[in-house]
């Protein structure tokens, strides 16, 4: 679910690479930006609203560190330099640093890295519209602010016609390594065989951009987008195009997912604070709305999952 500027070879190797992001602190050398002297951001209120959240141990570290994957546009992804990161995520740290008063690093790495990445300490928190899943949610914790479904992406002038999750039946079908779309075609396996089909045969990749590669040249036919799809397409030159409509998940709901964050993490309150600051005042709607999204059909208000109960889920709006 993720231009490709990724021809940049960055080995992530279990750690992430830390990049600059805009004038996010953690960039170039020192305090600094990205080698331009812009100075890491200063902040002096800190006890009111959702900067007053913040643990006094969590501040005297002095930043913290947020996850992205840099290869997942609208989310994440590399300006022309090749080393700054850029897109939604970016921008919505951008809208959270004022209100926790804390400046906030902004590391990349491999998607399939962030949930051992935040239960190992590595990072304090992740973006990339993460879905919040059953077995996701057993080993970290979830603001959720976001609703996902699922388009079928093919390519230009394919003739697969795609009314519903079970057109995958038979189909030879890519996806990212640790993509919950892998989840969604095991889940479809047996109603695959219940009407005479095979499940769909799922070649994995180490990124959506190397999904989208396979599909392109032919081998394999189809893959599952989240709400990216439509500029995934936008931006493909003609090559892919969406098929079929906006579908739930293989249990007819729609699945929530947002930020992820370390099981019990301290600064779940302040960040839960922010996201619904951010959720109230229309600025997360004005920050989705620049990449595409209508903020009516994807964001939902801020709720904090910590893994009691059932799976959330979201319905269509």
């Amino acid at each position: 679910m993720r231009p490709t500027k990724a021809t940049i070879a960055l080995k992530v190797l279990g750690l992430a690479t830390v990049l600059c992001a805009g004038t996010l602190a953690g960039c170039g050398s020192g305090s600094g930006g990205p080698g331009n002297g812009t100075p890491a951001p200063s902040f002096t209120n800190t006890s009111s609203g959702p900067a007053k959240l913040v643990p006094t141990s969590v501040r005297k570290r002095g930043s913290i560190t947020i996850v992205t994957n840099a290869t997942y546009p609208p989310y994440g992804y590399f300006a022309s330099n090749g080393t700054t990161i850029e897109g939604l995520d970016v921008d919505t740290v951008k809208a959270i640093e004022p209100l926790i008063a804390l400046p906030v690093k902004v590391v990349n790495a491999s998607f399939d890295n962030f949930i051992p990445g935040l239960k190992a300490g590595r990072y304090d928190a992740g973006l990339n519209g993460i879905t919040d899943t059953t077995d996701r949610r057993k080993t970290v914790d979830f603001i959720n602010f976001e609703k996902f479904g699922n388009y079928f992406l093919t390519p230009t002038g394919s003739n697969l016609k795609i009314t519903s999750l079970l057109s995958a039946c038979g189909l030879t079908v890519g996806a990212e390594n640790g993509d919950e779309s892998i989840t969604q075609y095991q889940q479809i396996a047996p109603q695959c065989r219940a009407i005479g089909k095979p499940a769909p045969n799922v070649k994995v990749y180490p990124s959506q951009a190397a999904a989208i590669s396979a599909m392109v040249s032919g081998r394999v036919q189809a893959i599952l987008a989240g709400s990216n799809g439509p500029e995934l397409v936008r931006k493909s030159n003609g090559k892919y195009e969406i098929n079929g409509p906006y579908l739930p998940n293989s249990g007819g709901k729609f699945s929530v997912g947002g930020l992820a964050i370390a099981k019990g993490s301290p600064l779940a309150p302040a960040l839960l604070a922010a996201m619904k600051t951010l959720y109230t005042n229309g600025t997360l709607g004005k920050i989705y709305a620049k990449y595409g999204f209508s903020a009516a059909n994807i964001l939902i208000s801020p709720t904090l999952d910590t893994g009691s109960g059932s799976t959330p889920t979201a319905a269509q709006s």
